[in-house]
């Protein structure tokens, strides 16, 4: 496991978000940037769990884990880099 501090994460209360799932494709609409984004398998389900209830960082790894059936320590990379492009797309946000 990871030393650093676990931030909690959110979807920004402006985003509106919406979500469809069609064969396997997950598409995500946001509301306020009138955007709509096709993202991965594991992003769709950090973005799903934001959408329920923020959540911290460290739960967040541990669900794309066991979701991806792989080490936690393999999982919390790749979770940085979906938290990331989030952030960047302004679909999720660390909570201050």
């Amino acid at each position: 496991m990871t030393s650093a501090p676990s931030r909690t994460w959110r979807i920004p209360l402006e985003a509106d978000l919406r979500h469809r799932e069609w064969d396997g494709e997950h598409v995500f609409f946001h509301g306020a940037a009138g955007d709509t984004h096709r993202f991965s398998e594991a992003t769709a389900l950090i973005l799903l769990r934001l959408m329920a209830a923020p959540a911290d960082q460290a739960s967040l790894a541990r669900l794309l884990a066991e979701s991806a059936e792989v080490d936690l320590a393999e999982a919390e990379p790749a979770l940085a880099d979906i938290l990331a492009e989030l952030a960047r797309l302004e679909y999720a946000e660390p909570v201050a």
